[in-house]
């Protein structure tokens, strides 16, 4: 199948035509690709991903705000950051299969490099409909997309992830629990990656990567107490 088709058949399944389809083939070209191909690819997506983060950021929060009017501040951003994480994107984007229209010279070998591709890409996706239909374009966008985001977990300690592993710790009686180890940090300045580790005794422990050291640590520390509860401790 040529690209054009390929961008076609994306669009269709997205809801929306772009009038300057150059957007959406940039929105899915990485900067791995480019620099592999500068003779013939002159731009990438990291642009529309700036514009994107922040173009779902906005749609995240003007959601939350109209259609939970119970919730206070804390509650509202909480709601926001699981609609905003890397994996609740890269899981949007596996859901309309995305990964089957981005350029790439070859396929990454870690999960990690996976969901950041898709996470960007996603995020283009968004900046490029703005750029392309302003407001109305990338409002229509987001309410599909959010169709098929997972629903937010219910778990009492999904609030505050790291407190309910340190009360876990202290219940057990684990020395030196949790500790919290900077595994990775790349990226450039303005979009850094930070790879956390928590660890509780034991030998259990977990990763998570994101664009800050407290919100890795908070990622870690969910998967963590997943991985607990998994092996029999209650939480």
């Amino acid at each position: 199948m040529q690209r054009i088709e390929k961008l076609d058949e994306l669009q269709k399944a997205l809801g929306y035509t772009f009038s300057n389809p150059d957007l959406l083939d940039m929105a899915l070209t990485p900067p791995s690709y480019r620099g592999r191909n500068p003779d013939t690819v002159k731009s990438d997506n990291q642009r529309l991903e700036f514009l994107g983060d922040a173009v779902y950021g906005l749609l995240a929060s003007e959601h939350v705000y109209c259609n939970c009017p119970d919730l206070n501040e804390g509650d509202l951003t909480l709601h926001v950051t699981h609609m905003a994480n890397g994996r609740s994107l890269a899981e949007l984007a596996r859901l309309f299969d995305l990964g089957d229209y981005i350029l790439a010279v070859s396929t990454p070998v870690d999960e990690r490099s996976i969901d950041r591709t898709l996470e960007d890409a996603l995020e283009a996706l968004l900046g490029a409909v703005w750029c392309d239909g302003g407001y109305v374009a990338a409002e229509q966008l987001f309410k599909t997309l959010i169709a098929k985001l997972p629903a937010m977990p219910e778990e009492r300690w999904f609030d505050n992830p790291k407190g309910a592993l340190q009360e876990l710790a202290q219940y057990h009686g684990w020395p030196d629990s949790p500790l919290y180890t900077l595994l990775e940090s790349e990226g450039p300045d303005h979009d850094p990656v930070y790879t956390m580790k928590a660890s509780v005794y034991g030998g259990y422990e977990a990763q998570f990567a994101a664009g800050t050291k407290r919100a890795a640590e908070a990622g870690a520390a969910e998967a963590l107490i997943r991985i607990l509860k998994d092996n029999g401790f209650e939480v």
